[in-house]
């Protein structure tokens, strides 16, 4: 299991990983009909860099959150990451976040259960977030088949995302 590390801003130095994660994903196609009704509802996401570093926006909405998921890389002790996933997210309403975009770098679809762990990494932190905020009853996701998939934000009793997640991509 990978220890991830999460931020909201990126260094330059991943600009390339993170067109290729979001642009030229091969994955891209397994996702079509969540990505095309992510891009009509919400607008093509876009690459910003400023002063604090890059993130990923989209056309038609200014509060929409990224989260990028960073791995150990090299050598531990250099301090090195890689980028290893994506979730772009957005509060749309009181009771409800969706999830816009959600990607894993191709270093870790190799394996099923790697490419889960990242989905399952990034979006556990979103429900986190989603926790804290006031009024937050559910956190819905396109990407899944053409189908809408929600998972309910609620007190500890609940099972865990990753549970929700795995399964849900398990599905046929």
């Amino acid at each position: 299991m990978v220890d991830f590390v999460f931020r909201s801003r990126l260094s330059p130095a991943h600009h390339r990983a993170l067109e290729e994660l979001v642009f030229f994903n091969p994955r891209q196609r397994d996702a079509e009909a969540g990505i095309t009704e992510a891009v009509d509802l919400y607008g093509a996401p876009a690459i910003v860099e400023d002063e604090t570093g890059l993130r990923v926006v989209v056309g038609k909405r200014d509060d929409v959150r990224c989260l990028f998921a960073l791995a150990p890389a090299g050598h531990p002790a250099a301090g090195e990451v890689q980028l290893a996933g994506i979730v772009i997210y957005l509060r749309i309403s009181t009771q409800e976040m969706v999830v816009l975009h959600i990607g894993v770098a191709e270093a870790y679809c190799r394996s099923r259960r790697a490419g889960l762990e990242v989905v399952s990494a990034l979006v556990r932190t979103v429900r986190a977030a989603a926790r804290r905020l006031r009024g937050v009853e559910r956190l819905t996701m396109l990407y899944l088949q053409g189908r809408q998939f929600r998972i309910a934000i609620g007190s500890g009793s609940q099972r865990p995302a990753t549970a929700d997640i795995g399964a849900a991509l398990a599905a046929p």
